[in-house]
Formats: structure tokens, C-alpha cells, sequence
């Protein structure tokens, strides 16, 4: 018996680094056309009102476990307040009967620097909720029968993030702080406190290609600091009016388990509708991939405008 209660101990306590890389380091896709789940500055100064909603299916062939995630953000830039206000909800089922769930208001101010430069500061907080389920799990379903009771649990987090973002025509850069407080290690019940700085650029090509190269750094905890590389291509030449198409490459890997991944995306966007497909690859141990899924939408309003915070932005809105 005492051998099953240290198997199962070991095994909750190991689950949570080995997860944690994957909840830490966003998409390229999230990167480009929604972050304000990771940095409420990320909100823009699009004054229609934005919906983005991307589905991660993650490590297929692993069987019962494998992670799942979704992601919803809604936000919307009011120009005479020179104020975004927005919302991002989170779901996670992060390995046997663990789950989490996120839900947060965001708001930011943009500075106008100068006629083509903008600073936005941006705070969200709300609620996150970490539950374990055991009956989901077969480890603790053989210390049942054995005569050990484990009684399911849920705790509450209050969950602030904080961010700041720079954006000019052709570059954008910016600098978050999640989980604000929460400073000891990630478990199943408890998020840690996590740093992201990334920066962007725009290159456009003849009048109807943009490419769009990526840096990003994320460090969470004592077992998760991801570098992200990648680039995406934007191409809108089409006869058809306010149709564009996109693809990428990235690749990233965490410094600490020397587990790199790379991701194909391709996707369109046509008048007020984006759908986009993501296929991740990994290479570290068991070589398990990803299937991520993009839906978005833009409901125009009367004084709708964009200036700098997207690669593709700039050209179609």
C-alpha cells in the first residue's frame, strides 16, 4: 500500500513540469491574430469587435491523458477613450482528470507616441479554477481497490496578468507578466507566475506579399524556458475582394528538456471570417504531434480602424 500511495504521489508531482511547456508557449497563430491571453496589451486599436477561438489537440497517439486545450478571446478598441476592452476565457485538460479553468477581463490604453508609433499598457484579472478528478485516473483507481479513499479536489486562484506592447508599421514588441503572485512551482491545483517577450516584424514583398518573422521567449517556473522562431506569409492578390491567404513554419524548444517542436500552419481569411489549421510535430520523447484549429471572427462597427499591432492588418483593414 505505502508502495502505491509514493507511485501515485510521484506520478502527480511529475505530470505537472512535462504539461506545463505546452501551456506556456502560444501558438505562432495566437501570437500573430490574438494574444491577450497572455498579455492584455495585446488588445490592439481595432475599434471592431474581435473573436478569436483556436482548439489544441495535443500529443496524438498518447492515449488517455493527452492534453487538450481552448482558447476564446473577444476584444474591442473604443478610439475617443484610446481604451481596449476585452475578455479571454481558458480551458485545460491537462493529463489524468486534471483540469483547469480561466476566465479574465482585460482592458489597455494606447499612448500615441507619434504619428506612427504606439505604446499600450495593458491589466486583466479574474478567476482560475484547478480540479483533480481521480476517478479518472487508473493509478489511483488500483490504490482504491486496495482500500485508500481519495477525495476529489478544486481550488480557486485569483489570476492577474500584466503587459506592455510597442507597435510601428513594420516591427512590434512586447513584454508580459502572467499569473501575477503566484510564485511557487506549478502543480495540478496551482499555476506558477510566467514571463513572455517577443518581438515581430513586417516585410513587405511587391503589393501583394507580406511575411511576417517572429521571436518569442517564455519562462515558467524551474523546468519551462521556451525560445520560439517562426514565420508566416501573408498573400492577398487574389481578384476576389478582402481574400488573403497565410501560411507559416515555426519551430520551438524548451532550454531545460532539449524538446524541440516545429509547426506547419496555413489558413485564410476572407471579409469578416479567418479559419486556420496548425500541424505540430515533436521530436522529443515519443515523438507525439498536435492539431490546433483557428476560427475567428470581426464584426465591422461604424468607426472601425487598425493601425500597426498586425503583419496582415496593415494592408487589409
Amino acid at each position: 500500500m505505502k508502495r502505491i500511495i509514493t507511485a501515485i504521489s510521484a506520478a502527480l508531482l511529475s505530470v505537472s513540469p512535462l504539461f506545463a511547456q505546452h501551456e506556456v508557449a502560444p501558438s505562432l497563430t495566437s501570437q500573430v491574430f490574438s494574444r491577450i491571453n497572455f498579455n492584455p496589451a495585446g488588445i490592439g486599436n481595432s475599434s471592431d469587435l474581435n473573436i478569436f477561438s483556436q482548439s489544441r489537440m495535443q500529443w496524438i497517439g498518447f492515449g488517455d491523458g493527452a492534453p487538450k486545450s481552448t482558447v476564446l478571446n473577444v476584444h474591442y478598441f473604443h478610439e475617443n477613450w484610446k481604451s481596449g476592452f476585452g475578455g479571454t476565457f481558458t480551458y485545460d485538460q491537462i493529463g489524468l482528470g486534471n483540469r483547469s479553468l480561466t476566465a479574465k477581463i482585460a482592458y489597455c490604453y494606447n499612448l500615441d507616441l507619434s504619428e506612427t508609433m504606439l505604446l499600450s499598457f495593458g491589466l486583466s484579472g479574474g478567476v482560475s479554477q484547478f480540479s483533480k478528478d481521480y476517478s479518472e485516473d487508473k493509478m489511483t483507481q488500483e490504490a482504491s481497490s486496495a482500500g485508500i479513499v481519495l477525495e476529489n479536489e478544486s481550488k480557486l486562484n485569483p489570476d492577474i496578468d500584466l503587459g506592455v506592447e510597442f507597435s510601428m508599421p513594420y516591427i512590434m514588441a512586447g513584454v508580459s507578466i502572467v499569473h501575477i503572485g503566484q510564485t511557487e512551482d506549478v502543480t495540478t491545483l496551482r499555476p506558477t507566475m510566467s514571463y513572455y517577450g517577443y518581438v515581430r516584424g513586417t516585410i513587405p514583398f511587391k503589393d501583394d506579399w507580406q511575411f511576417s518573422p517572429s521571436l518569442l521567449y517564455a519562462h515558467s517556473g524551474k523546468s519551462t524556458d521556451v525560445i520560439d522562431l517562426g514565420c508566416m506569409a501573408f498573400y492577398s492578390g487574389f481578384s476576389m475582394n478582402d481574400l488573403m491567404l497565410w501560411g507559416g513554419l515555426n519551430f520551438n524548444f524548451n532550454i531545460f528538456t532539449n524538446a524541440p517542436q516545429t509547426a506547419l500552419m496555413i489558413g485564410g481569411e476572407w471579409k469578416v471570417v479567418r479559419l486556420g489549421y496548425a500541424y505540430e510535430m515533436g521530436f522529443g520523447v515519443g515523438n507525439y504531434n498536435t492539431h490546433e484549429l483557428v476560427l475567428g471572427f470581426r464584426i465591422p462597427t461604424s468607426s472601425g480602424k487598425s493601425k500597426y499591432n498586425s503583419a496582415a492588418k496593415k494592408k487589409k483593414k
